[in-house]
C-alpha cells in the first residue's frame, strides 16, 4: 500500500545531494536493526567473550547488503509486496500463499520474544530512573505506558510520519554511542591495537560452544536481519519507489528501474554503514568496560546495568546521555517492529484473500487491528512471564539466525534470478550475492554444529 497515490513515473535523481534526499526506507530499517541487538545482545556478548567476537559483529552487519538490495529490487520493479514476491517461489501454496511466507511468519511470531524483552527492558530502565512510589507494580505500569504511547504514535499509520520519528530516534542513539566511544579513548578503558587484532582473528575463544550460540544469535540480531529484510520492501513501496518506476510497458521504464535501483542501493548502503559503525561502537564499549570489570548484566534492570559502560568511563553525569540513547534505541525498535508486523500480517491476509488488497481503507484498518493485537499480546506475555529481557532478546534473535535467516535468503536468491531481465542484477552482483549466501549459511551451519555437537 502507498500513502501517496498521486506519485507518477519519474526519473531517479543522479546528483549526490538529491539522491541522498530521496532515500529514507533504510532509516526506518536502521531504527529496527539498531535496537535490542546493539544495546542488549551485543554488549552482553562483549561482556561474556571480550573482543574475540568483533569479527562476528562486523560480519553480521555487512554480509546481508546484497540480499537486502535484491529483494528490494525485485519488489520495486515488479511492484510486489514481500508475500506477493515469495508467492512466486516453487512449492505448495496453501490458502493461496507460498509455504515460504507461511513458514516465515510462523518463525517471525516466535522471534517476537525479542520484542517482549525490549518492552521489559524499556520498562525496567524507566522504573529505575523514575519509579512510581504509589504503585506496587511500577515496572508493569511503565510497560503499559510504553505500549499505549506506541499505539498512539502508530495509529494513523502514515509512512512519512514513521520515517521522521525514526530518523530522530536513530540520530539520538547513534550520536550518543559514537561520542562515547571517542571519549573512551581518553580513559583507562581505551581500546588498543592488540585487542582489535584479537577481535579480528576469526576465533571462538576458549568457550567455543557458548561462542557458537553467540555467533548465530549475532547473525540473527545485527545488521539488516531476516526480519528487517522481510520488512524492507514495505517501506520501499510506501516511499513510492515502485510508482516512480512505473509499469513495465511504459516508455523509459528500463532507465527509471535502473535509476531507482541505484537509489535503493545507496539507501541500503547507508543502513549497512550506520548499523556497522553503531554496532561496533556498542561492542567495543562493552568489551572495554563490562568484560574487563567482569560484569554480566541481567534481570529487568539489564539496560540500567549496561549504563556502567558510560558511568565507569566518564562519571555519573554521563548516565543522562546513556538513558537518552538507550530509550531512543529500544523505543525505535519497538515502534518499527510493531508497524512492520501490521503490514506483514495484512500482506498475508491479503494473499489469503481474507482482506481486499484493492481497498486501501481495508488494508489500513488491518494494519491498525494487527498492531493493536500485537502490542496487547506482547504486554500480556511480559506481565505473565516476567522473564529477564536479555534472555528473551537473545533467544528471539538466535531463532531468527537459525531459522528465519536461512529460509528467507534461499527464497530471495530464487527471486533475484527471476527479476525482470532488463532490471536484473549483473554477473558481478550475482556472484557477490551467491558468495554472501554461501558464507552466511556456512557460518550459521558451523555455529549450530558446534553448539549442538552435530559433527
Amino acid at each position: 500500500m502507498n500513502e501517496s497515490p498521486d506519485i507518477h513515473p519519474t526519473a531517479a535523481p543522479r546528483a549526490g545531494l538529491p539522491m541522498l534526499m530521496a532515500i529514507g526506507p533504510g532509516i526506518v530499517v536502521a531504527g529496527s536493526v539498531m535496537g535490542s541487538g546493539e544495546l542488549i545482545n551485543t554488549p552482553i556478548q562483549a561482556a561474556t567473550f571480550g573482543f574475540v567476537l568483533l569479527w562476528a559483529v562486523l560480519l553480521s552487519c555487512v554480509i546481508k547488503y546484497f540480499i537486502q538490495v535484491e529483494l528490494a529490487r525485485h519488489c520495486m520493479v515488479h511492484n510486489r509486496t514481500t508475500v506477493e514476491a515469495l508467492n512466486h517461489c516453487p512449492g505448495p501454496k496453501p490458502f493461496n500463499t507460498s509455504w515460504v511466507a507461511l513458514a516465515y511468519m510462523l518463525g517471525y511470531t516466535v522471534s517476537l520474544a525479542a520484542a517482549v524483552g525490549m518492552i521489559g527492558a524499556i520498562a525496567g530502565l524507566l522504573d529505575t530512573v523514575a519509579p512510581w512510589p504509589w504503585a506496587d507494580h511500577s515496572v508493569t505500569l511503565w510497560a503499559v505506558l510504553v505500549v499505549l504511547l506506541t499505539q498512539a504514535l502508530l495509529w494513523r499509520g502514515l509512512y512519512s510520519q514513521l520515517e521522521k520519528l525514526v530518523t530522530l530516534l536513530v540520530g539520538g542513539f547513534s550520536l550518543s554511542v559514537v561520542v562515547s566511544l571517542m571519549l573512551l579513548q581518553s580513559t583507562d578503558y581505551r581500546v588498543n591495537a592488540a585487542e582489535l587484532a584479537e577481535g579480528l582473528s576469526f576465533s571462538l575463544g576458549d568457550q567455543p560452544k557458548l561462542a557458537a550460540y553467540a555467533v548465530v544469535s549475532l547473525l540473527g540480531a545485527l545488521g539488516t536481519t531476516a526480519n528487517e529484510l522481510f520488512m524492507y520492501p514495505y517501506w520501499i513501496l510506501e516511499k513510492g519507489y515502485a510508482k516512480r518506476v512505473g509499469p513495465r510497458d511504459a516508455d523509459g521504464w528500463r532507465d527509471r528501474a535502473r535509476g531507482w535501483t541505484r537509489v535503493l542501493q545507496i539507501d541500503a548502503g547507508c543502513t549497512t554503514l550506520l548499523a556497522t559503525v553503531v554496532t561496533a561502537a556498542y561492542f567495543l564499549l562493552g568489551s572495554s568496560v563490562l568484560h574487563r570489570r567482569g560484569v554480566m548484566p541481567q534481570g529487568l534492570g539489564v539496560v540500567h546495568e549496561l549504563s556502567a559502560i558510560f558511568t565507569e568511563s566518564f562519571g555519573q553525569w554521563s548516565f543522562v546521555i546513556f538513558v537518552f540513547g538507550a530509550l531512543c534505541t529500544l523505543f525505535s525498535t519497538v515502534v518499527v517492529v510493531v508497524a512492520a508486523t501490521g503490514r506483514m500480517w495484512a500482506d498475508v491476509l491479503c494473499s489469503m484473500r481474507i482482506v481486499s488488497r484493492a481497498s486501501e481503507q481495508s488494508v489500513r484498518r488491518c494494519h491498525r487491528v494487527v498492531q493493536t493485537l500485537t502490542l496487547a499480546v506482547l504486554l500480556f506475555v511480559f506481565v505473565v512471564l516476567r522473564m529477564p529481557p536479555a534472555k528473551l532478546v537473545i533467544f528471539g534473535q538466535f531463532f531468527v539466525g537459525a531459522f528465519n535467516t536461512p529460509l528467507l535468503i534461499l527464497g530471495i536468491t530464487w527471486l533475484a534470478f527471476r527479476t525482470e531481465r532488463q532490471a536484473r542484477m549483473g554477473r558481478l552482483t550475482a556472484a557477490l550475492l551467491l558468495a554472501t549466501v554461501t558464507l552466511l549459511l556456512t557460518c550459521i551451519g558451523i555455529g549450530l554444529s558446534v553448539k549442538y555437537e552435530l559433527f
